[in-house]
């Protein structure tokens, strides 16, 4: 009996780590995949006469406007946003498995 509970311990411990690098390696690819994005929107020829913080200010000034002109701006939004939450809800989850284990 105490063989199968400690089977199970290592069982669960082991798919918290599983959980732990799935979410990590997720969450690493949506920030670079996100990075990749706003430096396609904040252009060098912006941030080299601007300087940084006016190529920031120019690359929010885009966000707005497509948010505020493109029908389904809002939605997108936010659905981009909930696909940053899931790799932090693998990352938890497995956190939670670790401990327990």
């Amino acid at each position: 009996m105490v063989a199968a509970l400690e089977g199970s311990a290592a069982r669960k411990q082991k798919t918290g780590k599983v959980l732990l690098a799935i979410g990590g390696v997720a969450l690493l690819v949506q920030v670079w995949t996100l990075w990749l994005e706003a430096g396609a929107a904040w252009s060098r020829g912006a941030a080299e006469s601007l300087g940084w913080l006016g190529a920031l200010g120019l690359a929010m000034l885009q966000m707005v406007d497509f948010i505020a002109w493109n029908p389904n701006g809002i939605l997108l939004s936010v659905a981009r946003l909930l696909l940053l939450c899931w790799p932090v809800a693998l990352i938890v989850a497995g956190a939670a498995f670790s401990r327990r284990g």
